[in-house]
């Protein structure tokens, strides 16, 4: 086995694991609230607190996702069977050369530069959402809506 199919092995089972435990997180806070609201039938199924306390035991199991899919940002694997930008024709390529300083390995390095600044600032905004209380509370609102229009809530 080569390290990229061991790097794309050991990503796929933390995304499947942070999945399966995402899922089971949100059927417990379902039964506990059902439970709860049996007891006193004018509380909410979803607090925020239940919800982020739940959020907050799946945050190793995330930034080992995110710390990996980083890592293969900055080691460029990719998928091989993505689809490939068409080749232009040689004689027009040969112009293009002369046209531009920088070869194909210049842009792939700085759009994977930029890719991983790009994810760096999105990542400092979600935190940011986090510690202000944003996320929890967009969390709560979606979980709501999306229980109202199945029925559930």
């Amino acid at each position: 086995m080569t390290k990229r199919n061991l790097y794309l092995a050991l990503q796929a089972i933390v995304c499947i694991l942070l999945t399966a435990y995402l899922s089971a997180s949100a059927i417990e806070i379902y039964r506990e609230g059902a439970a709860r609201r049996a007891e006193h039938p004018m509380e909410s199924i979803y607090t925020p607190e239940i919800v982020g306390e739940k959020l907050a035991s799946a945050a190793p199991l995330f930034f080992t996702g995110l710390g990996l899919l980083l890592a293969g940002l900055v080691l460029g694997v990719g998928d091989d069977n993505a689809e490939k930008p068409a080749k232009a024709h040689p004689e027009k390529k040969k112009a293009a050369g002369m046209a531009s300083s920088q070869g194909a390995g210049g842009r792939a390095k700085k759009r994977a530069i930029g890719q991983v600044v790009f994810i760096a600032v999105a990542i400092a905004l979600i935190i940011a959402g986090i510690f202000n209380g944003s996320a929890r509370d967009v969390l709560y609102k979606a979980i709501t809506i999306c229980t109202e229009c199945v029925g559930l809530g």
